[in-house]
């Protein structure tokens, strides 16, 4: 008697060696032997069958023999079947990558936003986007409909700042406004705007407005944080610059440390066979753990991982956070808080942790700070059209940029606040120095997230309201004056 070949197989795909080793052996299939008077009784440890010998010319006791080893070959087929089935599921709750065709989570999003603030009915909103990348506006553009006010939003109009000269980024700057004509509208500066020269854009703002300005790689706006920005500036005149509290914006990273907003995440160690392709993809929790030594700290010098879209994974131990990039984060403007492309990964991803796990008061605090004379990125904050313009923009000095200009020299020439508005929550992609970041999955995640939860989908809507209307409208020419079917 010998071991099914099988058994390899199914040690393999199981990783129950003991198991299959037994089970096997148990199964026995017969050899002739070299004696043509007997064949010998065989047992083996744990199998409590044993084969009694027989004449070879018996013709019954062959037609037995054939029988059963037949019988043992069907044993043996169901057995590795189900073997194989084991190993499946070990490696499919095992290992994330081989699981990805989860039926996926469906999260329904109401046209109709619900906010803490009530608009006043005599402000007018204005949305003020420096354009320029349509990669990043794809996703800013479901947050800017979404906040629209015939969305139960607070932006009356938005426009769009042409800043670029690439032809494709023009092109789809045209498809959004054609998408809503009566809402947004484009304006061009002087020339293609840089850090000394936004000033051109400032000067072409209009009295009386309350404006939000948002960079174009702003990639997710809560949707409370438009009418909390506005809500605190129209109640504060005196505050110069409302800011959001923003997701990769130093100083703020140090903060959000320290309030618990952000967890230990490393980047994957290898290139995935398989990553899923469900909506979902955004979640941390549809992709597998970090799996590394306990001891391993990651150095800020580090380079990213050599292939592309290479996804950051959550540390299971909490305790490791001290030993990612975010542990270096300080008080400070510039350097690694501003600089390093692995902190600006760590923090994207704990906000989608955040987002999943529904925690994102763990960023919000419910006083302003007030931030004196330190600097604050101006990602997305709120001001009010006629403070700008009081400073006559067109003369600002030639060697500062809007940004020194708006929260360092005119609020402290005027002796007026700049303040973070700890409820405006928002995230800002990257920065110049943060370029390392495109190598990761990040950009695809907030994708992701926008589709999966925050965009409108009023194409659809409409689509069906036109639907319903026409055949409403076939309906109509079956129908009696009554109003009954004929």
């Amino acid at each position: 008697m010998q071991l099914f070949p099988c058994s390899a197989l199914g040690i393999y795909l199981g990783r129950i060696t003991p198991f299959s080793v037994t089970l096997f052996a148990c199964l026995p299939t017969y050899s002739a032997d070299l004696s043509p008077q007997v064949l010998r009784a065989r047992s083996y440890p744990g199998c409590h069958r044993t084969v009694t010998s027989s004449p070879p010319n018996d013709k019954m006791s062959m037609f037995g023999r054939f029988q059963e080893s037949k019988k043992q070959w069907r044993n043996c087929i169901v057995a590795c079947l189900a073997l194989y089935a084991l190993g499946f599921l070990f490696f499919y709750y095992s290992f994330p990558a081989f699981g990805d065709f989860h039926r996926p989570h469906h999260h329904a999003v109401s046209v109709t936003k619900h906010s803490k603030h009530v608009k006043p009915d005599n402000i007018t909103v204005s949305g003020l986007v420096f354009y320029g990348r349509q990669s990043r506006v794809e996703i800013m553009k479901c947050y800017i409909e979404r906040n629209l006010v015939e969305n139960g939003g607070w932006l009356d109009e938005v426009l769009w700042v042409v800043n670029t000269e690439k032809k494709d980024d023009l092109r789809y700057l045209e498809e959004i406004l054609a998408s809503n004509p009566e809402r947004y509208k484009k304006i061009y500066s002087d020339e293609i705007a840089g850090t000394y020269t936004y000033k051109n854009i400032w000067k072409k703002l209009d009295r009386g407005k309350y404006y939000v300005k948002i960079d174009d790689d702003v990639v997710w706006i809560d949707d409370n944080a438009i009418p909390s920005l506005v809500t605190r500036k129209v109640q504060n005149p005196k505050d110069f610059v409302v800011s959001g509290n923003i997701i990769n914006n130093p100083p703020l990273g140090f903060f959000h440390m320290r309030m618990g907003a952000i967890h230990p995440y490393f980047p994957e160690a290898f290139e995935p066979f398989s990553v899923t392709n469900a909506s979902d993809y955004w979640r941390p929790s549809r992709h597998p753990s970090w799996d590394g030594p306990k001891k391993y700290k990651w150095e800020l010098k580090n380079e990213p991982p050599s292939w592309p879209n290479h996804r950051w994974l959550r540390v299971p131990e909490d305790s490791m956070l001290d030993q990612t990039p975010a542990a270096e984060l300080k008080y400070d403007i510039w350097g690694d808080s501003y600089r390093n492309w692995a902190i600006a990964s760590q923090m994207h991803m704990s906000l989608f942790e955040n987002i999943e796990k529904n925690q994102l008061d763990l960023y919000k605090f419910e006083k302003t700070w007030t931030m004196y004379e330190d600097r604050i990125r101006i990602n997305f904050m709120c001001i009010y059209s006629d403070d700008i313009l009081d400073t006559d923009p067109e003369n600002w000095p030639s060697g500062r940029g809007d940004e020194d200009m708006i929260v360092l020299d005119l609020p402290k020439k005027l002796r007026r606040p700049v303040v973070i508005q700890g409820d405006a929550l928002a995230a800002h992609y990257q920065y110049m120095d943060q370029k390392k970041l495109e190598s990761t999955d990040i950009l695809k995640r907030y994708h992701s997230i926008a589709k999966d939860k925050y965009c409108l989908r009023l194409d659809a809507a409409r689509g069906a309201a036109e639907a319903d209307l026409k055949q409403r409208s076939i309906r109509a020419l079956f129908s009696t004056p009554s109003g009954y079917d004929v």
